[in-house]
C-alpha cells in the first residue's frame, strides 16, 4: 500500500539554494516525488495554511516567514 505525504521546502532553504539537497535526501529515504511546484505564498495564503495556530502567540511570525519568499511544495509518495 503506497502512503502519500506533503512536504514543504521553507523559504530560509530555497533562499540558501538548499533545494537540490534536501530532494536528494527524501528521495535516499525511500520517497518519490509526485508533484512539485515553486511558489511564493501570500500572506492570506500562508494566514489559511497555518489558520489552526492562529490563536498561538507565533502565528504572526508563522505566516511573515512563510510569505516572506518562496517554497518548494512537494507531494511524495512511499
Amino acid at each position: 500500500m503506497d502512503n502519500t505525504t506533503f512536504t514543504m521546502i521553507k523559504p530560509e532553504a530555497v533562499e540558501a539554494n538548499n533545494v537540490g539537497a534536501i530532494l536528494s535526501r527524501i528521495e535516499k529515504s525511500g520517497f518519490r516525488i509526485m508533484a512539485m511546484k515553486k511558489v511564493h505564498l501570500t500572506k492570506e495564503k500562508a494566514g489559511d495554511f497555518y489558520a489552526i495556530h492562529s490563536e498561538r502567540p507565533f502565528y504572526n511570525e508563522l505566516v511573515e516567514y512563510m510569505s516572506g519568499g518562496p517554497i518548494i511544495a512537494a507531494i511524495l509518495e512511499k
